[in-house]
């Protein structure tokens, strides 16, 4: 692929295309407005760019080869985003505020938001960025967007919307400079990131290089742009990559890849996490990773438990750490064969995922090694 290996497409690429290059082989992808031209949210979301609104200053960021990155050409239209949206409570991060790894978040009502999005106080810039916004169980009946064909393969929410109130569905909306901290997404899931409007800067890391990202005492970076060489001594040698997502495109973020995000203008994105056959063997060697660190954070209280208590412990601190465990892996694993095997079962192949034979077989194997784990057997699901 070259020195990027990110490759932009302004057609859209077949499902069969996108499943062989892109979810398997785990390698990112850009791709043009015409995947998401039809959305409500591309027509209604937005509005032509002036002047006013966003500087026409030199940007202070460049990608590699040095050229500017790119300016903005629409807006939100935040008129119309207060009045539809404005009684909804969301969730907003002040970017100039660290709160560990993440950054310093509060509740506002929407419209609330979008009066401090509007700000344009050219001295302290915007720095307060909706993040996480759960829109489609905010407001089910809007349908704002429809997912793409090539992202539909989606277990994660697939289990999430039918067995709790949760999903991974998220709208994020956010004003100039703010940004996401580097980080690899929940359960080293897959994401899609669709630009409603606005400019993304991902720089990207590709998986394997992590031991390259701490201190001597396993702390993360937190931004890759201010970063000590005397705490993270090695991280300049990461491999990393520059995108440039403009408006209207979409970035497919592969599992195990870690990311920072910078918003460029007034930007609104539609994010889903996902997962499937293609990337849970990944998925899972993340929560054995997750359930390693725990059980060595407790090490010194297990010679007081019963080796069952204690792996029931560690489950229960995995679950608050990392968002899941054994039961909802099992349960998810559960849920999506159920679906798969009464396919099967009608000699019925579904369009837009893989064989099922291929799909059930990778279920097999997770379920395998989930069984091998010491007192699995044992384990209370009902805790």
């Amino acid at each position: 692929m070259g020195d990027n290996p990110i490759p932009y497409y302004a057609d859209p690429p077949s499902y069969e295309y996108f499943l062989q290059h892109h979810l398997i082989a785990n390698i990112p992808a850009l791709i043009g407005p015409k995947l998401i031209d039809h959305w409500e949210a591309r027509q209604k979301w937005t509005q032509p760019i002036t002047s006013e609104t966003f500087s026409n200053e030199k940007c202070d960021d460049t990608e590699l080869n040095g050229s500017l990155s790119p300016h903005p050409q629409l807006q939100p239209n935040y008129y119309y985003l207060k009045q539809k949206f404005g009684s909804a409570q969301v969730q907003v991060a002040d970017c100039n505020e660290r709160d560990f790894t993440d950054q310093r978040r509060t509740t506002l009502p929407f419209d609330d938001f979008v009066d401090l999005w509007q700000q344009t106080d050219k001295l302290d810039r915007h720095h307060y960025y909706l993040k996480d916004w759960h829109f489609v169980q905010a407001f089910p009946s809007e349908n704002m967007y429809q997912v793409p064909d090539i992202f539909a393969d989606d277990w994660m929410n697939e289990y999430w919307q039918k067995e709790t109130e949760d999903d991974y569905r998220f709208a994020y909306m956010g004003g100039d400079k703010t940004f996401t901290p580097f980080h690899a997404d929940v359960y080293r899931s897959y994401s899609w990131s669709s630009n409603i409007c606005g400019v993304k800067k991902w720089t990207l890391f590709p998986p394997g290089q992590e031991d390259l990202y701490k201190d001597k005492f396993e702390n993360m970076v937190y931004d890759i742009r201010h970063v000590d060489p005397n705490i993270f001594p090695y991280f300049s040698q990461a491999k990393r990559f520059v995108v440039y997502q403009k408006d209207g495109e979409t970035v497919f973020v592969p599992s195990g890849w870690f990311h920072q995000v910078e918003n460029i203008g007034g930007t609104i994105s539609i994010n889903h996490n996902w997962l499937n056959a293609c990337n849970i063997e990944q998925c899972y060697q993340s929560m054995v990773k997750d359930l390693r660190d725990v059980e060595h954070s407790i090490d010194d209280l297990k010679d007081g438990m019963d080796p069952l208590e204690f792996v029931t412990t560690c489950q229960q601190l995995l679950l608050a750490h990392s968002g899941w465990n054994w039961k909802t892996l099992d349960r998810l694993l559960k849920c999506i064969s159920t679906r798969l095997i009464a396919d099967k079962n009608m000699h019925t192949q579904p369009s837009l995922q893989p064989l099922l034979d291929w799909q059930l077989e990778k279920i097999d194997r997770v379920r395998q090694k989930l069984g091998s784990e010491p007192f699995f057997s044992q384990y209370d699901f009902a805790v």
